[in-house]
């Protein structure tokens, strides 16, 4: 177990591979002196298949989480956020650092199904984003989607709407409060359409959409989509606002 921590956390060679030595190495991380940025979000410690420790060692097992959960709360008074993962069969691992453990599981709801649409559907992604400049955020979208849907197929996006609804802009500007630079004043909610007739996965594109608009520094303050398939009264509606994509 010590050389698997170790390992994946790059620890010095001075690390004395016991649980005092554990606690050391992790507050190190947690003030910055050791494996961790302060230009990052933040460190989370991922532990698979954590119950076949607890069934060698109980004691050794939940002592490993209470150190984390005691150099967690020393980093976050420097503003470093530390989160810890366990998978793990057992049904109750007690309360660690005085908490009771949040209980989670990646089965509460199945993996979306393949979702594959074909040239003659549209797919539809509705964003909506806080900037100060449309304008110049559709560039950035624009260099985004091309990366994006070039192998997909076409594209077209609607000019973008203000959004004035009280509670959308106040929910939104809410939200937008985790962002690393604070909003600025002028900033505006918009809403961006974008129409997609290719072939590929409707789910995939969702998500990888997702990720390169993020990677890109863009922020969203939400997303949605709809599907339009081929030979619907609804495509034919939908494609009366996307006119380049109605062949």
């Amino acid at each position: 177990m010590y050389d698997a921590f170790a390992h994946a956390m790059s620890f010095p060679r001075s690390y004395g591979g016991s649980l005092d030595a554990f606690g050391d190495v992790l507050a190190d991380v947690g003030t910055y002196q050791f494996g961790s940025d302060p230009a990052t979000t933040g460190t989370v410690l991922a532990i698979a298949d954590f119950a076949t420790l607890i069934g060698i060692d109980s004691h050794t097992a939940r002592v490993i989480l209470h150190i984390f959960a005691k150099q967690a709360g020393l980093a976050a008074l420097y503003g470093h956020r530390m989160l810890c993962l366990a998978e793990s069969t057992a049904p109750d691992l007690g309360p660690v650092g005085g908490i009771d453990v949040h209980r989670g599981s990646v089965w509460d709801a199945e993996p979306d199904p393949p979702d594959p649409f074909h040239p003659g559907d549209l797919v539809e992604h509705i964003l909506q984003v806080f900037v100060a400049d449309p304008a110049g955020y559709l560039a950035d979208l624009r260099a985004v989607l091309t990366d994006l849907l070039v192998p997909i197929g076409r594209w077209q996006i609607l000019d973008p709407v203000l959004i004035t609804d009280p509670k959308a802009v106040n929910d939104a500007r809410a939200n937008a409060r985790n962002r690393p630079q604070t909003l600025s004043s002028d900033a505006g909610l918009w809403q961006v359409c974008i129409g997609i007739r290719g072939e590929g996965d409707h789910t995939q594109l969702g998500d990888r959409l997702v990720h390169a608009h993020h990677d890109a520094g863009l922020h969203l303050e939400g997303t949605f989509s709809r599907f339009y398939a081929a030979g619907t009264e609804e495509l034919e509606h939908a494609l009366n606002r996307y006119s380049e994509l109605n062949d």
